[in-house]
């Protein structure tokens, strides 16, 4: 038997910071002979699509003739979605006068101590994310996972007693959200649920100038929200970046003992900024 394959992926033509729906694609071409006089060819397109590359579409078609056997066309076309809350697929294929439809769902459902989260076909062995109030959040080298409205997620496998890194794509966090960590590391047992939990922070960013005295609060000095066990570390100039902070509160910052080493400090932002919150 004699036979040629060629696959041109469209990505050599492209820029490698390119939006184009062909960055992900690829043709293929294939002929064979079995020396005997029955010679077959086929064409094909194949890639993915969305920004997190989770729907993949392939489609095929090719006609085989000559030799022993019968004459024809062939052809498929599919369609795959990977979400994170399920699979699902939709193809038709034609062959020797015969065609069919396929389609198909397919899903996993976690029931815990917080309620239940649905997910993709999971494994013996799976980690569940939780991260109340960031919603909607990507993660990490998992494709089409995501958290749900909760804040809940479920990675669909895991490595057994093995260190397994866990983490949420920051890039994708509302402009509201902020973490005290991005990545968490679990080890799971065979067959266990193990839990990655994720610290959010829903509220305003602000970044805001510390006076006592008339100077600046010492750089390195503790600041603290109200009703919060989060510190954050002030900087040059009396800066300090808070997260998850309401549009008015209070403040406390640290740098000693004694009554001249720490103040409080009120705050309360103006109507623009409580408008466009």
């Amino acid at each position: 038997m004699l036979a040629v394959n060629v696959n041109i992926p469209f990505s050599h033509w492209l820029r490698s910071d390119s939006k184009s729906v062909w960055r992900h694609a690829s043709a293929s071409s294939s002929m064979s002979n079995d020396l005997h006089g029955r010679m077959s060819t086929l064409a094909g397109l194949h890639g993915t699509l969305l920004e997190d590359n989770n729907l993949s579409y392939s489609m095929q078609t090719g006609y085989a003739g000559g030799g022993e056997g019968n004459s024809g066309g062939t052809g498929y076309a599919a369609l795959n979605y990977r979400g994170g809350y399920g699979n699902a697929n939709v193809g038709y294929s034609r062959s020797d006068g015969i065609k069919q439809l396929y389609y198909g769902l397919s899903g996993g459902v976690l029931a815990h101590a917080d309620g239940v989260t649905l997910s993709q076909p999971m494994n013996d062995t799976v980690v569940l994310i939780k991260a109340p109030g960031a919603d909607n959040v990507k993660v990490e080298n998992q494709t089409g996972v995501q958290t749900d409205w909760r804040g809940y997620a479920v990675l669909p496998y895991a490595t057994e007693y093995r260190e397994n890194r866990v983490a949420l794509d920051t890039n994708s966090l509302a402009d509201n959200v902020d973490l005290d960590d991005a990545v968490v590391s679990v080890v799971p047992t065979h067959g266990a649920i193990a839990r990655a939990e994720f610290k959010a922070h829903v509220g305003l960013k602000l970044l805001m100038s510390l006076i006592y005295n008339g100077k600046p609060v010492p750089f390195g000095a503790l600041v603290t929200p109200a009703g919060s066990q989060g510190s954050s570390i002030v900087a040059d100039n009396g800066q300090v970046y808070l997260s998850g902070m309401p549009l008015a509160g209070k403040v406390l910052a640290k740098w000693g003992e004694g009554p001249n080493a720490s103040c409080e400090a009120d705050y309360s932002l103006p109507p623009k900024v409580r408008t466009r919150h």
